[in-house]
C-alpha cells in the first residue's frame, strides 16, 4: 500500500496539469508526447497496471461499429487499433488501443474487457492517432464562433497554427442490387493568423494571408516537390511553417 501511494504521487505530480504553472503555454505536441522522465518511467507503470481496470477512462458507452463488412469505413485513416496518447479528464494515457470516427466525431478506445467505447468527447483534451495530434475545441473558446465544436487535428503548431477539421459522410448506392456505402471525406483548413483562424481552401487563399512571404512559400513547395491539390494539408502546412520560420529571420 505504502509502496502504491508513492506511485500515486510521483503520476500526480507528472500528469496532473494543475501542479504547472506554464501549462498553458506548452503546445499540445509538448503535453501529448514529452516523455516520463526516467527515474519516474518504473514507479509510474507499477502505479498504471495496478490501477487499470478501475481507470475512469474505462468508463463510457458501448461503441457499435457499423458497416464493419464495407470497404470504405468511418475512421481517420484506418479502420484498425491504433496505440495513442490521451489527455482525458487532465490526465494522460499512453498507449491506449483507439480508432478515431471521423464521421460522428467520436473518440473510440478498446475497453479493458475488450469490447469498444465511445469516450465523452468533453472530457477528452487531446489524443494521438495514427501519426496525428488532435484537440477538443468549443466553439467561441479559442477558435472561432463560426467553427464547430469538436475534434480538430492540431496539423502544425507554432506561432501561426493550422487546424484541419476532419469529417466523412455516409452515402449509399446500389450496385449490382447491392447496397454499397461509402465514406468520401472532406477537409476543412484553418489557419490562426493573430488570434483569428482564417479558412483557407485554395493556394491562392494560403498566399493572401501571408503576402510578405510568397515567394518563400512557392519555392518550399516547388522545391519539395509538394502539389497543393493532391496533398493540401501538407501543402498548408509546410507554406504556414515557412511563413513563421521567416518571421523569425
Amino acid at each position: 500500500m505504502r509502496i502504491l501511494t508513492s506511485v500515486s504521487f510521483f503520476l500526480m505530480l507528472f500528469s496532473c496539469p494543475c501542479f504547472s504553472q506554464t501549462d498553458s503555454l506548452r503546445t499540445v505536441a509538448e503535453k501529448l508526447l514529452t516523455p516520463i522522465p526516467t527515474e519516474l518511467q518504473f514507479p509510474v507503470s507499477l502505479y498504471k497496471e495496478a490501477t487499470f481496470a478501475s481507470q475512469n477512462l474505462n468508463n463510457g458507452r458501448v461503441y457499435y461499429i457499423y458497416d464493419s463488412r464495407m470497404t470504405e469505413h468511418q475512421f481517420f485513416e484506418s479502420r484498425k487499433w491504433d496505440n495513442g496518447a490521451v489527455i482525458f479528464e487532465g490526465q494522460r494515457f499512453d498507449s491506449v488501443g483507439m480508432m478515431y470516427d471521423i464521421f460522428k466525431d467520436e473518440l473510440v478506445i478498446r475497453h479493458v474487457n475488450g469490447h469498444p467505447i465511445i469516450l465523452p468527447a468533453e472530457k477528452v483534451e487531446a489524443f494521438t492517432n495514427n501519426g496525428q495530434i488532435f484537440k477538443w475545441y468549443e466553439s467561441g473558446k479559442g477558435i472561432e464562433a463560426q467553427m464547430r465544436t469538436g475534434f480538430y487535428n492540431v496539423y502544425y503548431e507554432g506561432p501561426s497554427r493550422l487546424l484541419i477539421r476532419r469529417t466523412k459522410q455516409r452515402q449509399e448506392k446500389i450496385v449490382d442490387r447491392r447496397v454499397i456505402t461509402l465514406f468520401p471525406q472532406k477537409d476543412f483548413h484553418y489557419v490562426r493568423k493573430g488570434n483569428q483562424y482564417q479558412f483557407v481552401r485554395t493556394k491562392k487563399s494560403v498566399l493572401k494571408l501571408f503576402p510578405e512571404h510568397k515567394r518563400e512559400m512557392r519555392r518550399v513547395l516547388r522545391e519539395e516537390n509538394i502539389h497543393f491539390r493532391t496533398n493540401r494539408s501538407k501543402a498548408i502546412g509546410r507554406m504556414v511553417a515557412t511563413h513563421d520560420a521567416q518571421t523569425k529571420l
